[in-house]
């Protein structure tokens, strides 16, 4: 789908290119993060009074259920509980 007119996408792109690589970067990161709050508020949504670790798994998830075998993820999923336990052990 797309709903931008051809004149709005050049004058985006000639926006974007008219910053330094470090500018651009950051907007890339920073858009990056956007995403990851949106999905993480989503979970949230659904279930309010999810820990941390599990808000952990549950993007994992939501990005990668795709890539991986039904098996592989319950597999990381186990890793991921082991290691965010070890590490709050550790604090």
């Amino acid at each position: 789908m797309n709903d931008t007119t051809e004149e709005a996408r050049k004058k985006q792109l000639e926006i974007i290119f008219s910053k330094t690589p470090e500018e651009r970067f950051m907007m890339g990161i920073e858009m990056i993060d956007y995403v990851r709050m949106v999905v993480e508020n989503s979970i949230r949504a659904e279930n309010p009074n999810i820990s941390p670790v599990e808000l952990k798994i549950a993007v994992f998830k939501r990005y990668y259920a795709h890539e991986f075998s039904q098996e592989e993820i319950a597999r990381i999923e186990e890793s991921m509980r082991k290691y965010y336990l070890r590490v709050s052990d550790n604090s």
